[in-house]
């Protein structure tokens, strides 16, 4: 077992640079992204091919500066915030300090920036899918360009009930990096508890890369250039204050200026205009031939006291943001404890096993893995997933191989 861990561990190292759940990757290359056409089929996209915005597709949002996340800019229609040019959507940001504006209430404001919201609510919503959207990003300290999901209930139930899926967030004043993230009722960033990833990628405010979601009942797996980068498995257990994500989305595009978060270092009003380009947005849904891997895995715990909560796998890529983990069961009894976890192909995953429930804690119950089989900071488990079912052998308890 251990030659298979180690051949694997060294795949994964010459593939990508791994820390926990945050990546480096330095790619230029704008067609990397090559959906597989016998799995998914195109039910949804815009390709700004027209002159004007598609208003049967898109509503575009009038909002006053402050009304989310004290952010400084107006959200307006006006014609240098949101147009098209050369097949890109273009959605500038502006400085334009005495501008006055009318919002979507009929509140009449004034605001020193002015910039771009649109979504599909109400035209188009979405439940499952793979979401494909080609961007190049704004440059300038005080930037917050987003592409991103919200529920349709947030009409009805509010946030962060609906739940929200953050394909693509990046903050100009920390340059390249991308972060993908999930708000429910338990899971968000007021609490302190949101499940994040991120991924530096130097060029995304000189080239378009290709930023994707794939989304099921069991995961949602987040990409850019085909390459992943955060997922967040389905621990929910029919919980919605957990996971709300069985229910429809609608797609974001915008970009703020300031606020709780892009105007953590001010703003540089010397760096507008700022924009958003966007070459495309592609919807997909699974035909009946997607299918993902079941992947069993086991660990022995025949020489372990076992806590009276049982095993959980928690920690890595599986158990981000969750440290409470992915329960496990001894089935017959005999000390091996398994669960079986729906992946996409192909995904790479780390993970630990961990003696005992603790919900509300990183510490206590680790295995300690050997570094052999261990990878990244905190040497974490890997396993990257066939093309079919699998099976793993069990496991001792910190260790690379089986007790027996």
């Amino acid at each position: 077992m251990k030659n298979v861990i180690n051949k694997i561990n060294l795949l994964f190292i010459s593939t990508v640079m791994v820390n926990g759940c945050n990546e480096t990757i330095v790619n230029n290359n704008d067609n990397t992204n090559q959906t597989q056409v016998n799995e998914w089929q195109l039910i949804w996209a815009d390709e700004f091919d027209n002159d004007i915005l598609d208003e049967e597709k898109w509503n575009i949002m009038l909002w006053r500066p402050g009304q989310v996340n004290n952010e400084l800019q107006a959200y307006t229609a006006e014609e240098n915030n949101i147009f098209i040019e050369n097949g890109n959507l273009e959605i500038q940001a502006l400085y334009q300090p005495g501008f006055t504006g009318t919002d979507n209430s009929g509140n009449e404001y004034t605001a020193d920036y002015t910039s771009g919201r649109l979504n599909t609510a109400g035209k188009s919503e979405w439940t499952y899918g793979r979401f494909e959207i080609r961007a190049k990003l704004p440059d300038g300290r005080g930037s917050w360009p987003a592409i991103w999901m919200l529920g349709s209930s947030i009409s009805t139930i509010g946030w962060p009930a609906c739940g929200e899926i953050d394909i693509m967030e990046h903050v100009g004043y920390d340059q390249g990096v991308i972060h993908a993230s999930i708000h429910t009722t338990d899971y968000n960033h007021n609490l302190g508890t949101q499940k994040s990833g991120s991924i530096t990628i130097p060029t995304v405010t000189d080239s378009f890369h290709v930023y994707t979601l794939e989304w099921s009942p069991t995961y949602l797996y987040f990409l850019v250039d085909d390459l992943p980068y955060h997922f967040v498995y389905n621990d929910g257990q029919d919980d919605q204050n957990k996971w709300p994500f069985d229910n429809d989305a609608f797609i974001i595009l915008n970009i703020a200026v300031g606020g709780d978060w892009g105007g953590v270092h001010g703003v540089n009003n010397s760096a507008f205009p700022m924009r958003m380009l966007v070459d495309y947005v592609r919807v997909y849904e699974a035909t009946d031939q997607h299918q993902d891997v079941d992947v069993t895995f086991q660990v022995n715990m025949k020489n372990e006291l076992v806590n009276g909560t049982g095993l959980r796998i928690s920690g890595g890529s599986l158990g981000a943001g969750q440290p409470g983990g992915i329960a496990m069961e001894d089935i017959d009894g005999d000390g091996i404890w398994s669960v079986t976890l729906s992946l996409p192909k192909g995904s790479i995953h780390t993970y630990k096993y961990r003696n005992g429930y603790f919900p509300d804690s990183w510490n206590s119950g680790w295995e300690i893995v050997p570094d052999e089989c261990g990878v990244v900071e905190f040497n974490n488990r890997q396993f990257i997933t066939a093309e079919r079912d699998t099976i793993l052998p069990p496991v001792c308890f910190s260790s690379c191989t089986d007790c027996d």
